[in-house]
């Protein structure tokens, strides 16, 4: 029995790998035009929506809310140098909603297109933050993302020391902080007494109940799960410092 030389065996091989390139370079390049399959969040459950994407004088990176896996985005905007996309979510509970999301490598393919609307997706901070947008706690623990530390404590806020909540309560994925009619909507899981990072207090009350929001980061949650989160400060019963500041939990948590 002869053997075939193994060139005669990869030659092959490599042109079909060679022609899997160029394919994709074709895609590629009819994607870069807008021609391409609509931009989808392909996280595991849920893509962070934020209000801009990049941090400055009017605008800031602070989570907004959520959208669903498989929810649509026309990107009008690819912010290569912070890995971010901008553009008008397309369904869902943020249905036309121009924002951009927290993470680039949530959404694919990145398509480029038209949405007049949403042409600089950039959302100015009190149009959403309480206070004119100057009600955002900030630091740099655990992350510089910031956030003031709440656990449970029995003493709950008593004598200046641990800011918590005292009470569990439920978490939403969308609360819409820019809108006099905002409600909690896509309710998530219970708090369990562990610490979140209260990021800002929203401009708006709950129409329903007429109490205050916060969206919170839990900690406890992986990225692509709604790690950002709405939540009551009544149900909560959350304490917190003077707007602006941060206070490190305990070094033994």
């Amino acid at each position: 029995m002869q053997l075939v030389p193994p060139m005669r065996v990869r030659l092959p091989v490599f042109a079909l790998a060679l022609a899997a390139v160029i394919a994709g370079l074709a895609l590629s390049s009819s994607a870069a035009a807008g021609d391409g399959a609509p931009t989808t969040c392909r996280a595991v459950k849920w893509c962070t929506i934020t209000a801009a994407g990049e941090a400055s004088s009017i605008a800031a990176q602070y989570a907004i809310g959520n959208v669903q896996r498989g929810t649509e985005l026309a990107i009008t905007q690819d912010y290569v140098t912070q890995h971010q996309v901008g553009g008008e979510i397309l369904d869902g509970v943020l249905a036309g909603v121009c924002a951009w999301s927290q993470y680039q490598r949530d959404w694919a393919p990145l398509v480029l297109t038209t949405a007049p609307d949403c042409e600089d997706p950039q959302i100015t901070t009190d149009e959403f933050v309480a206070d004119n947008g100057t009600a955002v706690w900030t630091g740099c623990y655990p992350r510089c993302f910031g956030g003031v530390p709440l656990r449970y404590d029995p003493r709950c806020g008593r004598h200046g020391r641990t800011f918590c909540y005292s009470s569990n309560c439920e978490e939403y994925a969308n609360y819409s902080p820019w809108s006099p009619d905002a409600h909690p909507t896509d309710p998530l899981r219970m708090t369990g007494r562990h610490r979140l990072d209260v990021r800002y207090l929203a401009r708006y009350g709950d129409v329903w109940t007429n109490s205050p929001f916060y969206m919170v980061r839990d900690g406890t949650v992986g990225h692509g799960r709604a790690d950002w989160v709405f939540v009551s400060g009544d149900a909560c019963h959350i304490v917190t410092g003077p707007i602006g500041t941060y206070h490190r939990p305990p070094q033994h948590q």
